[in-house]
């Protein structure tokens, strides 16, 4: 993340975790501001709110920010930063307006907090956030205008319009509410003004839970709130209304929407099958099939005959098991399976295979459709076939890390896994390496071949990795050099017992080749940190102490 000129110097000032900071607020403008001083620094995502680079704003100072702010929110931001400075309140929050630098306006979310304060007790450092609001505050202006509409027009419109506030201590009210609140809840539109807690008292008790969940689910993540439930009605009884509204966040901590409630008793009662049908091919590119909670299939989209091969009347009646291929365990259903009956909807990658036994991977995601007991009555299932990207994303992986050959890490592949062990902080760092080189390889290739050369260094590695413990890395990094990688080991006894049984494979497996010279190996062993502190030192220790033995011509590793 990219910051002005001053950073590091600030950092340092101020005493605090930066960074930390950063990471918790997430994708927002940064800002960090000297209350006395006048000086600020902040990050490329605050710019880019307004449509500049950061650079383009240099040098930037407290002047940057009231010159981009809309003057008529300064005083109130002042107002709010002076309430916060006097300890009325915990934090500074303030929505503003800023000019982007296409010219128009947009809006922000203000959150500061003073981190420090000096020997006088005067706020010093500050920082705090900017997020960028513009799409939610160019709602609000739409839904202020339609208000303002329906205030003319509510009472001849089919459903119930009403404006519903929760304050920041969770007080309830209707501001607002047109004449059809009788036909929703029996009550007249003063009776609900006064007593706000008769929309809930209204509601089936079977269904309450889940509508004051919806509601508080709503407020926590400012969503769209959208609800079918069921009202007992003083005279019509039992009722399905649907409900839907935006929450828009005021400053003075409550959350306020705009909507309706509509009867829609009949449409609800109206043949099931309609809503599955409009579920099934909503997303007609992707394979769906819907079950039955046992579950059993009773329906699929064309998209899912095309992808895994199967028609339609092979799979009716039938466990979606058919369609596994068995390469996930028992662990990862009994997981999905788990999140899918607590909040209803599961998505994630699976390996299904297609009728001709064909293995493939997918994007599946799980929905549950509840009936009017709020009971599931049927789950839809929708994929796509992600062959292509695993695929892609397997070779690249293998392209990069592996060697082509022996399958083994190649040099790369051996630098990732050395940094890893080297900065494992809950591990001993502490481990060791065998450098192995291949005398007289050379020999194979001029009496055999290239391709029995390639395959005595198959055999080679095979063979080599028997003589390791699970957790041990074998790395070929060269023609005919490899690396073994020993975690937790430290004893230098121990590593050339292991050398002295890699040595003892090289030759049993070279005995096969019949050379003017035997193939055999040399060894050299290196023990991190002591030998070197990264992974090019280390290697270098590894490769000269091979080298010397080389020279030398021992039969067992000296390290």
């Amino acid at each position: 993340m990219t910051f002005s000129d001053g950073y590091e110097k600030i950092k340092s000032q101020l005493g605090f975790d930066i960074a930390e900071s950063i990471l918790e607020c997430g994708d927002a403008g940064i800002w960090l501001w000297n209350v006395q001083t006048g000086e600020t620094v902040f990050n490329e995502k605050w710019a880019k709110i307004i449509g500049f680079c950061l650079a383009d704003l240099q040098p930037v100072s407290i002047e940057t920010w009231l010159n981009h702010a809309h003057p008529d929110d300064l005083p109130r931001s002042q107002a709010l930063l002076e309430a916060h400075f006097n300890g009325l309140s915990e934090r500074y929050i303030c929505e503003a307006r800023m000019k982007h630098k296409n010219g128009h306006w947009v809006k922000v979310l203000d959150k500061g907090q003073v981190k420090s304060w000096d020997k006088h007790g005067k706020p010093e450092w500050m920082f705090g956030v900017h997020i960028d609001i513009t799409e939610q505050w160019q709602k609000e202006c739409e839904v202020e205008s339609l208000h303002n509409k329906l205030q003319r027009f509510t009472d001849n419109l089919p459903g119930f319009v009403y404006q519903h506030v929760i304050d920041k201590y969770d007080n309830e009210s209707f501001p607002f509410a047109s004449s059809k609140v009788k036909d929703i809840y029996g009550c007249s539109a003063e009776q609900i003004l006064q007593n706000a807690e008769l929309a809930m008292q209204a509601v089936h008790p079977d269904d309450l839970q889940r509508v004051e969940q919806s509601i508080a689910d709503s407020k926590t993540n400012l969503t769209q709130w959208h609800q079918v439930y069921r009202i007992n009605h003083p005279i019509k009884g039992v009722i399905w209304v649907e409900g839907k509204s935006s929450p828009i966040a005021q400053s003075d901590g409550s959350i306020e929407w705009n909507g309706y409630l509509e009867d829609v008793t009949d449409e609800v009662k109206r043949n099931e099958k309609i809503k599955l049908l409009t579920a099934v091919f909503s997303t007609t590119s992707r394979g769906i099939l819907i079950t039955t909670p046992e579950p059993k299939i009773v329906d699929v989209n064309p998209a899912f005959e095309r992808i895994t091969g199967y028609k339609k009347e092979d799979v009716i009646g039938k466990s979606p098991a058919i369609l596994s291929a068995k390469q996930q365990p028992a662990e990862f259903y009994a997981a999905m399976w788990k999140e899918l009956l607590l909040s209803g909807r599961w998505q994630g990658e699976v390996w299904n295979k297609r009728k001709s036994g064909e293995v493939f991977p997918e994007m599946l995601s799980i929905d549950a459709l509840y009936d009017e007991a709020g009971c599931v009555s049927h789950y839809i299932g929708a994929f796509d076939d992600i062959s292509s990207v695993v695929e892609k994303r397997q070779f690249l992986t293998e392209l990069v890390n592996q060697d082509p050959l022996t399958k083994l890490l190649n040099r790369r592949g051996l630098d990732i896994q050395l940094h890893a062990f080297m900065q494992d902080k809950q591990g001993t760092q502490h481990f060791a390496i065998i450098y192995i080189d291949l005398d007289n390889f050379k020999l194979v290739n001029d009496t055999f071949g290239h391709e029995q050369g390639d395959n005595l260094l198959i055999t080679i590695s095979e063979q080599l990795l028997l003589q390791l413990r699970e957790q041990d890395i074998l790395a070929r990094i060269g023609g005919d050099e490899f690396v073994i990688v020993l975690p937790t080991l430290t004893k230098l006894s121990v590593c050339q017992e292991i050398a002295l049984r890699c040595q003892k494979a090289v030759e049993s497996v070279a005995q096969s080749y019949k050379t003017a010279i035997s193939v055999s190996s040399s060894c050299g062993i290196a023990l991190y940190p002591e030998d070197g502190k990264n992974a090019k030192e280390l290697l270098a220790s590894a490769d000269e102490k091979m080298y010397k033995m080389k020279l030398k011509n021992k039969a067992s590793p000296c390290g």
